[in-house]
């Protein structure tokens, strides 16, 4: 009887292991869909937040404000500083970047990891950091606008270069013990799942970048 039970096991064990990979397959697809949907919900409130703010005097002179992914000639040639007139909207920007910022933030954070969402909090403060030279008149709209254009490609440049490190990390899996960082990391995401955010990125879906 116990050999009997034996043999079951052993020829049940390799239909096991394909039910475990295809509930395994089927998370990862539902943690990607989720991942989607939030990053396109954080897309949309953004867009509407600026599509509802009184930005009149300074939509045509501000890349992310514009809804554009590159300057225009005009707007990176752009001399004039800052008018009176304006300072309220910009104001108003301030509190638009900390919205949709923290908002991306979050929800990589919880996708992928910290660390990407640590990307996100230094990207934050470069863009705060631009904003307000622009706001204290020391830069002026089109020196702001070839800065904020140079941020959005640096902040790719950075999810590139801890996706690819990731990338090594997860290859050396197969051979060695799982780094300390993918042990700690439990809603850790493989690499793969950062392309459909660069992705977004370089789309320009994400118009607060």
């Amino acid at each position: 009887m116990k050999n009997h039970r034996m043999i079951m096991l052993l020829i049940a064990t390799p239909f096991l292991l394909i039910g475990c990979a295809h509930d395994t397959d089927r998370q990862k697809d539902k943690q990607k869909a989720a991942f989607k949907r939030s990053l396109e919900e954080n897309t949309h409130q953004c867009r509407k937040s600026i599509e509802t703010a009184e930005l009149s005097n300074v939509k045509s002179k501000i890349l992310w404000v514009s809804g554009l992914s590159e300057p225009t000639a005009a707007m990176q040639s752009d001399e004039n500083f800052i008018q009176e007139k304006e300072k309220s909207e910009i104001e108003m920007l301030f509190k638009i970047i900390d919205f949709c910022q923290n908002m991306y933030r979050s929800t990589i954070t919880l996708f992928i990891n910290t660390e990407y969402g640590d990307q996100f909090k230094k990207h934050l403060y470069a863009k705060n950091s631009n904003l307000s030279d622009l706001n204290d008149a020391k830069i002026a709209y089109g020196t702001y606008n070839r800065q904020e254009a140079e941020l959005g490609k640096q902040l790719i440049r950075d999810l590139q270069f801890l996706d690819e490190r990731y990338r090594s990390q997860a290859m050396r899996q197969y051979t060695l013990e799982p780094p300390v960082d993918l042990q700690r990391s439990s809603n850790f995401l493989p690499p793969i799942f950062t392309q459909y955010l660069l992705f977004e990125l370089i789309a320009g879906a994400l118009l607060i970048l």
